[in-house]
């Protein structure tokens, strides 16, 4: 059995305004030592015409995992990726061996949310086209990011979890600290240099974070 045979497979969840692409400097480093899916988040496909809510959108990514024959993987999400995979953390415990949530929150902060609305508004649709993700959709998403509220799912998650955020995301930093103390046993990191796209600004990092936290024995 080889050395990627050995490890749990490895699902990464890109962010709103991202593509599955987003990680290709995190999963090239990664790729000879485990399985790796990075799926597009459900609710954030090019081709998916309604918004998908984030209990369905863990419910179907728990799916398209088993058709994978991936009993059970480690989770990594970064922004709206992570809300999703907090939710199928605490919805599927058994599927999730270890947990990473990049810039995750519990409940969208109505300041932050009124600033991001904002400059996706005044954002040219042109600065999307590298996502595949059009602004409308983006749109119609922070809709159903603004009823999040994960306060009753975090205490259902049963997965060793590590929380990151950029050193630099100060305006995600409250909301990742919330996280981190609402999840049994949680770890709390900063990522140096980073600011909110901690895996496309500071790819090595990550990458030296996640092996380091999936690869712990203890």
């Amino acid at each position: 059995m080889t050395d990627s045979e050995d490890q749990t497979p490895l699902v990464l969840l890109h962010g709103l305004g991202q593509a599955p692409m987003a990680w290709e400097d995190v999963v090239v480093p990664l790729y000879a030592s485990r399985r790796l899916l990075t799926p597009w988040v459900p609710g954030l496909k090019p081709t998916e015409k309604k918004p998908v809510s984030v209990a369905d959108a863990a419910a179907r990514l728990d799916t398209d995992v088993m058709l994978e024959g991936m009993q059970q993987v480690d989770l990594c999400g970064f922004s709206y990726g992570a809300v999703v995979a907090t939710q199928l953390a605490a919805d599927f415990p058994e599927r999730v061996r270890r947990l990473v949530l990049i810039a995750g929150m519990v409940a969208p902060p109505k300041a932050l949310m009124r600033l991001q609305l904002g400059m996706l508004k005044m954002m040219p649709a042109s600065r999307l086209a590298d996502s595949s993700v059009s602004k409308e959709r983006l749109l119609r998403t922070l809709d159903v990011v603004r009823a999040v509220d994960l306060t009753d799912a975090l205490p259902r998650i049963a997965a060793p979890t590590l929380v990151l955020v950029g050193a630099k995301d100060r305006p995600n930093q409250p909301a990742a600290r919330a996280l981190a103390a609402g999840i049994a046993g949680a770890e709390l990191r900063e990522v140096p240099g980073a600011g909110h796209q901690v895996n496309v600004e500071q790819p090595r990092a990550l990458v030296d974070l996640l092996k380091g936290f999936l690869d712990d024995a203890g």
